[in-house]
């Protein structure tokens, strides 16, 4: 492990509070500065009124699902043409939608792209007043000033070719930008100098082969914590070292959304796709590039026969050859002790799938791993209510997860007991941005182009759609009682007239 010590600490969060628009005066990470995607205070009307009474303006925005990231006056979003052979990085006027400035990179399209809503231009922009970072898989990172767009420093990283493209945002801790580097080699969690784009600290991810979830910062009553959905995995860091507070194993298999919190507790929720035949997928996944035969294969004990040469019942790392196996190598070692036993070996053999879908609750001062009782106040595991790339939402001590087919789980956020769900909310299909809340109002976006507007309570109430007649994939934005929204080809504004 490489680090660089002296990072400060977090900004603190608030349990269960909302963060006024006044506060929100840079954009520093994905759904705003402290990842709560909550604005306090009342809408005006502008949520009641969303349409064309409210249209402020209505721009090109270009091809990306990147979100709005907002700062003095200014909002900035990436774009891609020609599938990421270049990418594109602008800055509009939040008044009237006009572009202050905007420039283009050349970049390395993604071969690899499984699924059809992937896009180059994924990942969020942040913004520390001064200048605004964006990230692209198939580029690197490009700072730029935010006031003028010049150059102020870009560095090339190695591309990503992850079937779903990269889509982890990076977010800013005092002066380093941090970023999610899982992938197939070379995995990692960097903390980069906003000055310079130097590296200041590393955290090497041995097995971590893709992720598409964003960090999370978290300060609780006890410490500030950097928060980092992984492969099968959540693990909490110390920003100042590196260090390893906490881990919760047994999760998801590829993480999509990003975690929400309060002072003292964390909320967690990841869904992996049940489609695929769960063996299969396994095997796929820890030892695709094996080659088996078949007869050895229907053997449960074939693995630890053809590797474990030594026959002392553990095989260790040099009793592997290179392949997927040494990739996933530490999950498989659930004791940490740097050999595989056959007990580890049958949990993931023996297992209906790689990964669990459930929500987690994680209690503040844990360390080490976290088990329920010890570090998690309570979990969920019921698969209609997980959401698949839809981060939850934290509002008035209730907790909102959105899953594919428009389905609506309120929770309470003390105990896990459900408040009302699943429901369906009114628009099937798929979910893709995250929920925000301004007041009282919760803001979801359907992929198909509705937005919905639904009351804060212990019932499900809807009280607007609107149809943009466009796709969404972009989480929406409010600041300074406008609300933001990036759809597939344009960037709109509702707000007040007058």
């Amino acid at each position: 492990m490489k680090t660089i010590p002296n990072l400060v600490a977090l900004l603190a969060l608030a349990f269960l509070s909302l963060v006024t628009a006044e506060e929100v005066e840079d954009w520093r990470g994905f759904r705003g500065t402290e990842g709560l995607a909550t604005i306090a205070g009342d809408d005006g009307g502008v949520l009641s009124s969303l349409g064309e009474k409210s249209l402020l303006w209505k721009v090109p925005s270009g091809s990306g699902h990147s979100s709005p990231a907002i700062s003095g006056g200014s909002l900035f979003l990436s774009s891609a043409e020609e599938g990421g052979k270049t990418l594109v990085m602008t800055a509009y006027r939040c008044s009237d939608g006009g572009v202050l400035w905007q420039h283009r990179v050349s970049g390395t399209p993604n071969g690899r792209y499984g699924h059809r809503a992937a896009n180059p231009a994924a990942p969020t922009p942040c913004t520390d007043g001064e200048r605004v970072y964006f990230y692209f898989g198939g580029y690197g990172i490009i700072a730029r000033d935010a006031d003028s767009g010049e150059l102020a420093w870009e560095r090339k990283l190695a591309v990503r070719s992850h079937t779903f493209g990269t889509g982890s945002s990076p977010i800013l801790h005092d002066d380093l930008l941090v970023i999610n580097r899982d992938g197939w080699k070379e995995a990692a969690i960097l903390g980069i100098s906003t000055s310079d784009g130097r590296t200041r600290w590393e955290i090497p991810r041995p097995g971590f082969r893709a992720t598409y979830a964003t960090p999370f910062v978290w300060k609780n009553s006890k410490r500030s914590e950097l928060v980092v959905p992984g492969m099968l995995s959540l693990r909490s860091y110390n920003p100042s070292n590196g260090s390893l507070y906490w881990s919760v194993n047994d999760l998801c298999v590829f993480p999509c959304t990003t975690p929400v919190a309060g002072k003292d507790r964390l909320f967690f929720a990841a869904w992996a796709t049940p489609n695929a035949d769960a063996k299969e997928q396994r095997n796929q996944i820890f030892w695709g590039d094996i080659e088996v035969d078949p007869k050895e294969a229907s053997d449960p004990n074939w693995f630890f026969k053809r590797f474990d040469k030594d026959g002392n019942g553990r095989i260790t790392r040099s009793e592997l050859p290179p392949s997927r196996a040494l990739d996933v190598f530490n999950f498989v070692d659930s004791n940490g002790d740097d050999a595989w036993s056959r007990e580890e070996y049958a949990r993931v053999e023996n297992s209906s799938a790689p990964g669990r879908n459930i929500l987690i609750a994680v209690d503040a001062g844990g360390k080490n791993k976290l088990t329920p009782g010890k570090g998690l106040a309570w979990t969920y595991e019921k698969g209609k209510a997980l959401p698949y790339v839809s981060s939850p939402l934290l509002l008035n001590g209730r907790l909102y997860l959105v899953k594919i087919g428009g389905v609506l789980t309120c929770l309470e956020a003390d105990t896990g007991a459900t408040v009302y769900g699943p429901k369906r909310c009114g628009v099937s299909g798929e979910y893709y941005a995250s929920p925000i809340a301004w007041g009282d109002n919760i803001i979801l976006c359907a992929q198909q182009g509705v937005v919905l507007v639904l009351k804060d309570g212990d019932e499900l109430a809807i009280l607007k759609e609107h149809d943009l007649g466009e796709e969404i994939y972009a989480t929406p934005a409010v600041v300074d009682q406008v609300l933001y929204l990036r759809s597939r080809d344009h960037l709109w504004a509702f707000g007040k007239k007058g």
